[in-house]
């Protein structure tokens, strides 16, 4: 599980950081985290690891040829020369 931070035992006055600094921390903050939820799930779960990253990729490649094919100029082949 993630570790968050506790603000407890503290008796004073807590002052609100605001702005776009604490909020870029509080996201790294919780992309570092959510990033070493997935690695210790890669580490605990390597088949399924695999074979979600050759499905992506095998995905991917689809896609691309597919997209490759469909942006190709068709150059005329055979009898279409002819006509």
């Amino acid at each position: 599980m993630a570790r968050k931070s506790l603000d407890i035992g503290f008796t004073g006055d807590i002052t609100q950081e605001t702005g776009a600094a604490a909020k870029a921390r509080t996201a790294v903050a919780r992309v570092r985290d959510e990033a070493g939820m997935v690695a210790a799930h890669a580490v605990d779960h390597p088949a399924a690891t695999g074979s979600a990253i050759a499905a992506v990729g095998l995905l991917a490649f689809a896609v691309g040829y597919m997209v490759g094919l469909s942006s190709s100029a068709r150059a005329p082949s055979g009898w279409d020369r002819w006509r």
